[in-house]
């Protein structure tokens, strides 16, 4: 019976160390809702692309929730892993420079992230945008 008390205390003990961490990808000097809707168009951005020499090449997400505001960038040519505020420092100028609308025809959506992040040459491109209205879009290629 002391066996499972201790296996117990042990789960416990490493749950609250593992919640008392805290989310990493939280941005915390991130713009509010409406400001970040409005310079960027959209409330959340997920992107995954590969090129021939990387496999998830570019990983770059970012999403406004009710509570707070997560980004992750992760650039495996350059390399950089950011999550967060640096993350968010590296993305916010991307973000203002693309001006994505869901008006936006797919071709011309996936060429101006694909140029923004430096990545023309793509073997696989996937994005899904939530733009500012509440609207999902998904834009997918393969070369």
């Amino acid at each position: 019976m002391k066996k499972y008390s201790i296996y117990g205390s042990a789960l416990i003990a490493a749950i609250l160390l593992l919640s008392a961490c805290g989310d990493k990808e939280q941005v915390k000097d991130a713009p509010d809702a409406d400001t970040a809707e409005t310079e960027f168009g959209f409330r959340s951005f997920d992107l995954e692309v590969d090129t021939k020499d990387h496999k998830d090449a570019i990983e770059a997400s970012f999403d406004i929730d009710v509570s707070e505001t997560e980004a992750e960038y992760v650039n495996r040519m350059e390399p950089l892993d950011l999550k967060g505020d640096k993350a968010f420092s590296e993305l916010e100028p991307i973000f203002k420079e693309l001006e994505l609308t869901k008006d936006m025809s797919k071709d011309e959506v996936i060429e101006k992230v694909s140029k923004a992040f430096e990545v023309e040459d793509y073997t696989n491109f996937e994005l899904e945008v939530e733009f500012s209205d509440g609207d999902n879009k998904d834009y997918f290629d393969q070369k």
